[in-house]
């Protein structure tokens, strides 16, 4: 089985900070993107392998491909991954199909008309929250950081942040 570094929602995906910092810091050698509309394009997929440096794979899988592929070996035999969503839904979702991920860390989550600043670069509104707080009931460690480097918020601090109550 894998052995997974790093489970982040970041809307951006693969870009510099994912590049130069996380897959750094977690010494990573495969990022799995979980997302139903990047699976299934391929111009996209290949934009995003070329921005990674030799050695480290990107695979891109639909939901229902990456819950098969979890059940089967966490996504490789031997391997460091990197496991990214686009939005805080999609990974609430697969946590709740058997996705047995133990933290999830906010990244890039950005702004919309109902959502508050949580962190730099990190909005979210009432349905982000309550979804964080299920996966939290779940014991789920949820964590919001944007570079290594930041300090780092757990759950509390989110809701702190948030202004809301547990």
């Amino acid at each position: 089985m894998a052995e997974i570094k790093l489970t982040r929602v970041d809307f951006r995906l693969i870009h510099g900070q994912i590049v130069v910092k996380w897959c750094k810091a977690f010494e990573v050698d495969k990022i799995v993107v979980i997302d139903n509309v990047v699976a299934g394009d391929e111009f996209m997929l290949r934009v995003y392998a070329s921005a990674v440096p030799a050695g480290i794979a990107v695979k891109a899988y639909d939901e229902a491909k990456a819950l098969r592929l979890w059940n089967k070996n966490r996504f490789g035999e031997g391997k460091k991954v990197l496991i990214l969503f686009k939005d805080l839904e999609t990974c609430h979702r697969m946590i709740q199909a058997g996705m047995d991920l133990k933290s999830v860390q906010l990244g890039g989550v950005p702004q919309m008309q109902d959502r508050k600043a949580v962190k730099r670069a990190i909005f979210l509104g009432p349905k982000e929250m309550q979804q964080l707080k299920e996966l939290h009931d779940m014991g789920v460690e949820i964590t919001a950081q944007l570079v290594p480097e930041d300090s780092k918020y757990d759950y509390d601090g989110i809701v702190k942040a948030y202004g809301s109550d547990k």
